[in-house]
């Protein structure tokens, strides 16, 4: 683990399917989104965001899926997962693999719940969510810039020392931007000047009020 900075930007689009089942749950990916009712850990109000509060879509998982890809990682990935109560099924090949799909959901009466694939091309598994949809007030936001750690210690001073971890306003931008510095061993004053200007390019010139938030994780 390390720190990792984003700067993630509310907007009308909505986020990846697979990134709304971790609504609550403080992570975020590429795409996400927030909801008023556990709305905790920002520096502001839930409203400063209203340019783009709408209801938006919010997943109930009724079941999880491991398609494992291939009868070869059959023991490896149940090995990985260690759980009994899970479901497996494998993919050996696309043909048999629907009619298997399709005689599983007609058991379980799956038909007609929302489904989504969550495929990780290095992993040997693919997991398959079913779930229903509800809809609550919230926004759907986007990355926008990041970066990994490169940060001094005033940084971890003003940020990285309370149970905020979502800052939005310009103030808290310009100070971050105050903070790239030196890290590693191997950094050279021209690494630093390249390091200071993608922050810049992807924080300060990119920010935008009422959008715009830096979210912290370490």
């Amino acid at each position: 683990m390390g720190l990792d900075i984003t700067h993630y930007k509310a907007t009308m689009e909505k986020a990846e399917s697979h990134t709304l089942f971790y609504i609550g749950n403080d992570i975020y990916g590429k795409t996400g989104a927030l909801i008023r009712e556990n709305f905790d850990d920002f520096n502001v109000d839930f409203d400063h965001f209203n340019k783009y509060i709408q209801h938006i879509d919010v997943p109930t998982e009724v079941e999880s899926v491991i398609i494992i890809k291939g009868p070869e990682n059959l023991k490896k990935v149940k090995d990985h997962f260690q759980s009994n109560k899970r479901t497996f099924l494998i993919r050996e090949n696309e043909e048999q693999f629907k009619i298997e799909l399709n005689d599983f959901e007609k058991k379980r009466g799956y038909q007609k719940l929302k489904k989504v694939f969550e495929d990780i091309h290095y992993a040997d598994w693919i997991i398959l969510k079913y779930y229903t949809i509800e809809k609550k007030e919230g926004f759907y936001f986007k990355s926008v810039g990041d970066q990994r750690k490169g940060m001094n210690g005033k940084f971890w001073d003003k940020f990285c020392n309370g149970v905020k971890y979502n800052f939005a306003l310009k103030e808290d931008f310009d100070y971050a931007f105050t903070c790239v510095d030196s890290y590693w061993d191997t950094d050279t004053e021209e690494s630093v000047r390249r390091r200071r200007e993608e922050f810049k390019k992807g924080f300060i010139d990119n920010f935008e009020f009422g959008a715009s938030f830096i979210s912290i994780s370490y």
